[in-house]
């Protein structure tokens, strides 16, 4: 069974009033490009087409623009892993380039790959067979600050603080 993520991130940030981004659900390629299509996406210089995603609780993926908020993706909820993901588009195939983790407002390990693996297996694209960027988040025990590791030093970089080695955005 995949671990429940929940947003640790900026209240500010929660959908509390107006319309919520646009959002699509994935469930096949013709998704992604309709995506694309009705939100005006810009190709990166790669051709790639980047988009923020979340894997709901009931293992949905959704999408939505690359700068909108993880959380606003969710609609407030719960998650199974959220990240970047990253489109190769030709001539109406699709594939997933590259996969991330990245997202400070619910921190998820990289072990939520389970999650994203599940649901991209049904989609009938291509896919790497893991996060192709994994990124590990603690939270400083004493000024509360998210922290990205980086080349494996557990030290916040706010303070300066030694970090757990373990997840602890319980």
């Amino acid at each position: 069974m995949s671990k429940i993520y929940f947003y640790i991130g900026s209240a500010d940030l929660m959908i509390t009033t107006g319309d919520p981004p646009h959002r699509c659900h994935v469930r096949a390629t013709f998704d992604v490009c309709r995506w694309i299509d009705e939100t005006r996406q810009e190709a990166e210089t790669d051709g790639s087409f980047i988009a923020t995603f979340v894997v709901t609780e009931d293992g949905a993926l959704w999408i939505a623009d690359r700068r909108s908020e993880h959380v606003q993706c969710a609609r407030g909820g719960n998650i199974l892993s959220a990240g970047e993901m990253a489109f190769a588009v030709d001539r109406g195939t699709v594939r997933v380039a590259e996969v991330s983790n990245q997202s400070t407002g619910y921190c998820p390990e990289g072990e939520s790959w389970e999650a994203v693996d599940s649901v991209l297996s049904k989609t009938g694209m291509d896919y790497p067979p893991g996060f192709t960027n994994t990124f590990t988040f603690r939270r400083c025990p004493r000024c509360k600050t998210t922290n990205i590791v980086k080349e494996n030093s557990f030290v916040c970089g706010y303070c300066g603080n030694d970090l757990p080695t373990v997840w602890n955005f319980s």
